[in-house]
């Protein structure tokens, strides 16, 4: 399933008090990422994001994301299993006169159920021990 956030920024948003958005998603894998920012963004304004307080994009420390004048898409496998499923959009715009937009696509894939076939030995004896298998 496919969620999307298109926000803009106001004008002298600051890195110390950013504009602060929530994305509404569901448990399960992210799978891919599409960002887009329009070309009058200039680098001035810059997002980040977060999952339960934790950065996501970029996934390091203090960083922000800017530049994406083309959209660009890449994959990810991260895993979605604590509610509340949104993630945290933060961002800042450096310009005193206009205001800046971001365009961001998630992908997630939905939890997908085992099948008893593909668990090992051990634990499909288990498995039927404690719900009383043949």
């Amino acid at each position: 399933m496919v969620f999307k956030i298109q926000q803009s920024v106001p004008a002298s948003t600051t890195k110390t008090s950013p504009d602060w958005q929530k994305l509404s998603i569901m448990k399960g894998v992210i799978r891919q990422w599409v960002l887009f920012q329009p070309d009058e963004c200039a680098n001035v304004m810059q997002f980040r994001v977060e999952y339960h307080g934790h950065p996501v994009l970029p996934a390091t420390g203090d960083e922000w994301m800017y530049g994406f004048f083309v959209p660009t898409s890449f994959m990810d496998k991260l895993r979605i299993d604590n509610a509340p499923y949104v993630l945290d959009v933060y961002a800042f715009n450096d310009d005193d006169s206009y205001p800046h937009e971001y365009n961001i696509y998630v992908v997630v894939d939905p939890p997908k159920a085992i099948s008893p076939e593909e668990l090992d030995m051990e634990t499909q004896a288990a498995l039927e021990e404690l719900l009383g298998g043949d």
